[in-house]
């Protein structure tokens, strides 16, 4: 049998189907392979580090600072810390206020305690609103890390209020009536009203909710504020004494498995300012995955670095 001429093979060649399967895997390969830029590859550390970074303990003005907590300025891209737990000095020796974002909100951090794991905080804001002080945001964190305390109560704003003159005088035992008082510049003008948790009862956040246009709640020490709230002076003043207490939030020893080997061999956990953790920093500049019975061999490249920067 003659094998078919060359023109009837193009002919058939010609009138054949396209296999479609090399562009479909084209355009799966095409999708899966792509990357988002959100989901970055996290900093690695080097195999030797300054070990002033993990310093015992440093002074902001009269609070003494360590470990979980750590500076935001010593220019690295890791912590020798817990991530939310950075702080920054503002200002030199004892009169520097030490300073922690939460939320993207400054509060000046009063008081750590080590032993109960307890940090006293006041809003940044009430530093500077004379004896009247208006908070402008909620308070928010990433609980990750940090939790209220058992000794927080709230109290509650109500701005920009507009009421009939009927509820006006039902409500005026609410009222701040402080002469200088400015509430938030978005909250728009109207009365301003201060309510504690205690005194909450449905038709009385109903009616403010419905009459005022912003709601502000932040916590403050529950003892201080019962106190206070027996005074006189409460709404013309004294609440913003409560708020200068501050309020309690407590930090738990991270539970992730590679920070907790870390912390249990005597190292500092070293997170990316994502929340990854890293590795551990060890005694003497020394790095360890995941703790410091597992030291990373330091290579030459990153031995001359860590000299020359020493």
């Amino acid at each position: 049998m003659s094998a078919n001429p060359p023109r009837l093979l193009a002919t058939m060649a010609a009138h054949l189907p396209v296999p479609r399967l090399p562009v479909l895997l084209f355009v799966f390969l095409a999708v899966h392979v792509h990357v988002p830029a959100s989901h970055a590859i996290p900093p690695s550390l080097p195999t030797i580090y300054d070990g002033s970074i993990c310093s015992e303990s440093f002074r902001c003005g009269g609070v003494s600072i360590s470990y979980p907590f750590y500076l935001t300025d010593y220019g690295y891209n890791y912590s020798c810390g817990y991530t939310d737990l950075k702080i920054f000095c503002q200002g030199e020796g004892p009169t520097g206020i030490p300073v922690i974002s939460l939320g993207g909100e400054n509060y000046a951090v009063q008081k750590i305690f080590y032993d109960t794991h307890t940090i006293i905080l006041a809003d940044s804001d009430v530093f500077v609103g004379g004896s009247c002080p208006a908070v402008s945001h909620n308070v928010t964190f990433d609980e990750t890390w940090l939790h209220n305390t058992s000794s927080n109560a709230n109290l509650t704003f109500f701005f920009g209020c507009h009421l009939g003159d009927s509820m006006t005088l039902e409500f005026d035992a609410y009222k701040i009536k402080c002469a200088n008082f400015k509430s938030p510049p978005h909250a728009g003008p109207g009365d301003s009203f201060v309510v504690m948790t205690d005194e909450h009862d449905r038709y009385l956040e109903q009616e403010l909710a419905r009459n005022c246009s912003m709601i502000v709640t932040v916590p403050v020490n529950h003892d201080v504020l019962m106190a206070a709230s027996n005074q006189q002076n409460f709404r013309s003043g004294g609440y913003g004494d409560v708020l200068r207490h501050g309020f309690g939030l407590e930090w738990e020893r991270a539970t992730a498995v590679g920070c907790h080997q870390c912390e249990e061999s005597n190292g500092r956990c070293a997170y990316s300012q994502h929340s990854e953790f890293l590795g551990c920093l060890c005694h003497g500049g020394k790095v360890g995955n995941p703790d410091c019975e597992h030291i990373v061999p330091a290579t030459a490249s990153t031995a001359t670095a860590s000299r020359k920067s020493s």
